[in-house]
């Protein structure tokens, strides 16, 4: 997914760029994590004890602040609307038209005329149809990541202004859950978009410090003492706080409990899954499926939930054609959402549709984009370049 808008490279060596393993693990692990969670969780990696939803999400944040380089603040925003923003655009109005496709085909409501309403929403909060409901995520790494470089830039760059960053950052995420807490997340589009803002950049910035200070010192440890002391806080804190250690649905950002805990849970699990992918990394190496799925988690992000729905179109065109099997079906939400989740064997033959039938998407892509640029130079069809480098995945 180009939601790590910068490629993950972590190394040169005589011109050619080396990939950070260890992050391409990570983005693979948690892209999975993301499909497993829009299911209802049905293979849950170790969800008992690091369940997705206290952590998954600001790991993807996280990795892409490991990555952050401060470049000047028109550069910046010029190479994020490319890399982030206008995909966003492109991808959303071209699910709308699938939707379309769908709801004439299978008599569902999937897909709205855009209204101003919902055009203002995409360029802040979401997209245009449910069918890709799950790249909300996209437009706000592109917000955040345009705030962070300009903060940046306010103060020059040296250690004390990064230890004022990381406390800026820690009271203003904290802060941010505080008032979701209060209710002002539901208060309007504008207090919705500043508070997931502010809650996800402290993790941009996080990842950014343990790119510069932390990860040289956690190596130094033993991996072994890392993850069971992330263990540990985990399980105290589910024995403690059971469920309302989880932060569901940042997208809407409703459901928080406690200011301190999202910040402790979400440090947890990237930590402990840190270190077990660097361990992979180190002994199993480069992997062609993993660097795949890795450089096209953007596609997958924007496809998964028409391919999850198939078993539920299935189950939708049995009732059509009369069936009684399905009388618990849920069709009166599933013709308005593609959020909709039926039996515990739909959901997980759902699993398998989404990530095989994305990666599939992902590969064509992939194919026609190489395709057009053998035919063009790096000067001829700029327009058509641009559209090629939405839809295909890293380089």
């Amino acid at each position: 997914m180009k939601m790590k808008e910068k490629c993950s490279f972590s190394t040169e060596e005589k011109g050619k760029k080396i990939r950070n393993q260890t992050f391409n693990y990570l983005y693979v692990l948690a892209i999975i994590m993301v499909l497993d969670s829009h299911v209802s969780s049905r293979i849950g990696i170790l969800s008992s004890i690091f369940p997705y939803d206290s952590f998954f999400m600001p790991l993807f944040v996280f990795a892409s602040g490991y990555f952050y380089k401060r470049t000047g603040i028109i550069k910046n925003v010029e190479h994020k609307t490319k890399k982030l923003f206008l995909p966003h655009i492109l991808w959303s109005f071209m699910m709308l038209v699938v939707a379309f496709f769908i709801d004439r085909i299978f008599s569902v409501n999937w897909a709205h005329i855009p209204t101003f309403h919902s055009l203002m929403k995409l360029l802040f909060l979401g997209t245009l149809s449910s069918i890709n409901g799950a790249a909300w995520f996209i437009i706000m790494l592109f917000w955040v990541s345009i705030f962070y470089n300009f903060v940046n830039h306010l103060l020059k760059e040296s250690k004390l202004s990064d230890l004022f960053y990381t406390f800026f950052y820690f009271i203003l995420g904290s802060a941010s859950v505080y008032l979701c807490i209060k209710g002002y997340s539901t208060k309007g589009d504008f207090y919705l978009f500043a508070l997931r803002t502010a809650f996800y950049i402290q993790f941009y910035h996080y990842g950014f410090m343990f790119q510069k200070y932390l990860e040289k010192i956690l190596k130094r440890y033993r991996k072994i003492i890392v993850c069971s002391i992330c263990v540990l806080i985990n399980v105290l804190l589910i024995l403690f706080f059971q469920n309302k250690i989880n932060f569901y649905a940042t997208s809407d950002m409703k459901t928080f409990y406690h200011w301190y805990l999202p910040i402790i849970t979400s440090m947890t699990g990237i930590l402990f899954y840190y270190d077990v992918m660097s361990f992979f990394a180190k002994k199993i190496g480069q992997i062609k499926i993993v660097d795949f799925i890795s450089r096209n988690t953007f596609v997958i992000l924007q496809t998964h939930l028409l391919f999850l729905n198939i078993p539920n179109f299935y189950v939708y065109s049995q009732i059509q054609h009369g069936s009684t099997l399905y009388a618990d079906f849920n069709v009166r939400g599933f013709v308005n959402s593609a959020w909709i989740r039926y039996s515990s064997n739909t959901k997980l033959i759902g699993f398998f549709c989404g990530l095989i039938g994305s990666l599939l998407v992902a590969y064509l892509l992939e194919k026609i984009k190489k395709y057009f640029m053998k035919k063009m130079s790096d000067k001829s069809f700029p327009f058509l370049r641009m559209i090629t480098d939405c839809f295909g995945g890293r380089k």
